[in-house]
């Protein structure tokens, strides 16, 4: 038992190995590649003639897209402010209910005892 576990054990090593080792073959660069009327072309190739490459890097965001979106409230639902349904906080049974469902089951209990006893004679 202890060897199959043992052996469990590095299977899932070799597996978790193996699937590191495949996520660094599947980080391939993206070049960002510019012509001269402004076109941009996203390749994992070098640039083709007449384009030149450029960096994609955070810090070329333009400031009208670092704004806080936030700074307007967000509408209100027009169902936002209609008068819920009320809920009741627990769930009642009335008596009669509960005493008809026992009467029921003893009812059923005593059926079934009888089929008993006849299909054993």
């Amino acid at each position: 038992m202890k060897a199959l576990i043992k052996g469990a054990s590095i299977m899932k090593f070799i597996l978790c190995a193996a699937l590191v080792a495949m996520t660094g073959v599947a980080g391939a660069a993206v070049n960002r590649c510019v012509d001269a009327e402004g076109h941009v072309l996203l390749t994992d190739v070098d640039c083709p003639q007449g384009s030149r490459a450029e960096d994609d890097n955070i810090e070329r965001v333009p400031a009208a897209m670092t704004t806080s979106v936030a700074s307007a409230p967000a509408p209100r639902s027009r169902w936002a402010d209609l008068p819920r349904a009320q809920v009741r906080k627990t769930v009642s049974t009335d008596v009669a209910t509960l005493q008809a469902a026992r009467q029921n089951m003893t009812m059923e209990d005593e059926l079934r005892k009888q089929r008993r006893l006849v299909s054993a004679r």
